[in-house]
This record gives structure tokens, C-alpha cells and sequence, in this order.
């Protein structure tokens, strides 16, 4: 299972976002879901369910992610990491 004690100080709070946001859309237990894990290959996440995911994380964190960036986020952890980083800028 992934924990806050996973992440860095500070992202503790977007990990959970992330995480709810992720097994509730691809419908797994938090269990199933590791950092490291690409997001592309989250079980049961199709690049519509992945699309879903980002406007979620989006909407929720009050963030905007450019197309151009998914790019660069290969992992569940990248994607956390993201989405802290733009966080931490909207503020």
C-alpha cells in the first residue's frame, strides 16, 4: 500500500487526493495501487479512465496540467510529484 511516509514532506496531502481519485475511477483497492507503478499500466485505466483521472486531479487540487506534460510523467509517483509542484505554484 502507498503511504504518505512514501513521498516526500509536503505531498503527503496530494498522495491522498491521487490516490482516492485513482481507485475510485480504475475501481481498485488502495492496496493495488503502487508509486512506482506506471500510470499507464494502473490496472483497469484505459487513456479515457486516464483522462478522467487528470481532470479529476485537476478540478480537486484546483490545478491545470498541459497535455504536453503528461508526456513527462511515466509513474504514479511522477504524477504525485506533478501535481504537488503545481499545487505548491498556484499558492
Amino acid at each position: 500500500m502507498t503511504t504518505a511516509a512514501d513521498v516526500p514532506a509536503g505531498e503527503g496531502q496530494v498522495l491522498a487526493t491521487i490516490q482516492r481519485i485513482i481507485t475510485e475511477v480504475a475501481r481498485i483497492e488502495p492496496e493495488e495501487l503502487r508509486l512506482d507503478s506506471p500510470v499507464t499500466g494502473v490496472k483497469n485505466v484505459d487513456s479515457i479512465l486516464l483522462l478522467e483521472i487528470v481532470v479529476r486531479a485537476e478540478v480537486e487540487l484546483g490545478i491545470e496540467i498541459d497535455e504536453q506534460d503528461l508526456f513527462d510523467i511515466d509513474t504514479v509517483r511522477d504524477f504525485v510529484a506533478f501535481c504537488h509542484k503545481a499545487t505548491v505554484a498556484t499558492d
